[in-house]
């Protein structure tokens, strides 16, 4: 999607990390192909730029979602309490072997749902199955539909699905075959990489990164061919870390010459570092989140899903202390339901605010950059997106200051983190083009995507239904698994949200 014209929002109340986060100023913002070029109050302009008008509104800069996947939106509202291990049963074969109709729907159902909540960018770490390219060219094409910018990471791992699940062994052989025991080669998906950064080099709206989809899923060699590939293409990487308990026990069990330590693994093979972003982190030791601030690793939080998920509650106090790199994440839609960043903002701040006893400075304009210019440096996007300054991409959500949660209007930051719940974004700007206007969509017909989901969800609600059944089987054994692993003390515990 290329960048559009000459845009002027105008008389809005602008934030700025760096002003009156409580009580923006008002200004303009002169929009020149898809970028900031001025920012100011009575900015003038000839009669060639298009004019947004923004009284009455507080301009934001585009909300960012770090972690997400498109490829289970389709399955919202399917799950309720199940650990994530029990959840993979399920969502894992509902993303594989669909139609392109399907995977262009779900792709911009996603892109939908996100738009509406002022998201203007998803980290997409796609689970595409069959990893091809034609499925690719739906999602890019999907996402180019929809006028939302994207960093996509199309997941690559050379040990199989089984890999996730402590104890594997221990389980028939039928049901570790329901979760998977089959890889495709490592070369096969290194080269299918490579061939899609080279055919659709970033532009406009869109990024990649790398994402090997867990360290424990991962051969070494895998893992120096991620990190070989990142250097080439200078790109951001994202890996899912220490999500569950089991992961964190299957990492002292298992890798045993790195300290019993994921982190540790991931810096032998030329990992750790700068580019690097693990996500969840529910389970990181102290002496692991201060090698990774060390390294300017960053750590994406996802605590909507590890909450509903069962996997615990991510450090965020010693996380903060530490001085790693945070940003947040929303996760799948069947893990947290919803792609809100709003969410996501309030309950970092929740968690933080209850591991602590003692009174803090407020973590409102905290948790803004995190999920604005923190997220951005996520993608390696820092300088370019996050903030409306001259120079940097024209991201914006234009909020209702008429909305009933800014009635009596006391604190941007705090309203925006505390009470907004996605009602009042109005209109919503990327890369220069208002892709939301009056809370309308402008690039693509949401009625038509209304009633092509309706009519493909006879089928993939039978295909749900023929997996559960399929998998009951599974579920006792699933069950003592879990529990082995709830019974093992590791010394941490994840409901305070601290790691001692």
């Amino acid at each position: 999607m290329a960048g559009a014209g000459r845009v002027l929002v105008r008389g809005g109340q602008v934030y700025d990390h760096d002003g009156d986060v409580h009580h923006p100023p008002v200004a303009d913002i002169l929009i020149d192909n898809g970028e900031i070029v001025a920012v100011g109050a009575g900015l003038a302009v000839d009669g060639g730029h298009e004019v947004v008008d923004a009284a009455g509104r507080l301009v934001v800069p585009g909300l960012i979602n770090a972690h997400y996947h498109s490829h289970d939106t389709l399955c919202r509202g399917l799950f309720e309490e199940l650990p994530l291990e029990f959840w993979l049963l399920y969502t894992l074969p509902m993303g594989q072997n669909r139609s392109k109709e399907e995977v262009r729907a779900r792709t911009l159902v996603g892109a939908l749902e996100s738009l509406r909540c002022g998201i203007t960018t998803v980290q997409d770490m796609l689970g595409l199955t069959p990893l091809n390219e034609e499925y690719t060219d739906v999602v890019l094409s999907a996402y180019r539909e929809a006028g939302i910018r994207v960093v996509l990471s199309p997941m690559v791992a050379d040990v199989p699905a089984i890999a996730m699940v402590r104890h594997k062994d221990d389980l028939p052989s039928d049901v570790q075959e329901m979760l998977g025991t089959r890889a495709l080669p490592m070369r096969e998906q290194l080269d299918y990489l490579e061939h899609q950064f080279n055919k659709h080099p970033a532009a406009g709206a869109r990024h990649w990164a790398v994402a090997p989809f867990a360290p424990q899923r991962c051969t070494p060699a895998m893992l120096e061919g991620c990190a070989a590939l990142a250097e080439k293409h200078d790109l951001s990487v994202y890996t899912h870390v220490y999500e569950t308990k089991g992961q964190a026990l299957i990492a002292r069990e298992l890798f045993k010459q790195h300290d019993g330590s994921l982190i540790g693994y991931l810096k032998s093979t030329g990992l750790l570092g700068p580019r690097l972003n693990i996500v969840h982190s529910v389970w990181i030791s102290r002496p692991e989140m201060d090698s990774m601030a060390q390294a300017d690793a960053g750590i994406v939080l996802n605590h909507l899903s590890n909450l509903k998920l069962k996997s615990g509650i991510a450090p965020v106090c010693d996380l903060r202390e530490s001085g790693v790199r945070l940003g947040l994440g929303c996760d799948n839609c069947s893990g947290s339901d919803v792609q809100s960043v709003f969410q996501a903002m309030k309950m970092f701040c929740l968690l933080a605010a209850v591991s602590e006893p003692e009174p803090g400075a407020g973590l409102a304009h905290e948790v803004l950059r995190h999920a604005t210019v923190g997220n951005a440096r996520t993608a390696g996007l820092d300088g370019k997106l996050g903030a409306l300054k001259a120079g940097y991409k024209a991201d914006m959500i234009l909020i209702d200051l008429n909305d009933v949660a800014y009635l009596p209007y006391n604190s941007a930051a705090r309203q925006l983190v505390y009470t907004e719940a996605g009602r009042g974004v109005e209109s919503v700007i990327v890369d220069g083009r208002v892709v939301i206007k009056a809370r309308k969509v402008t690039t693509f017909d949401e009625d038509a995507l209304h009633r092509e989901v309706a009519g493909l969800m006879r089928h993939f609600i039978a295909d749900y239904d023929a997996v559960v059944a399929s998998r009951k089987r599974a579920l006792p054994y699933m069950l003592e698994a879990h529990r082995r692993v709830w019974q093992a003390d590791i010394g941490m515990n994840r409901f305070v949200g601290r790691t001692r």
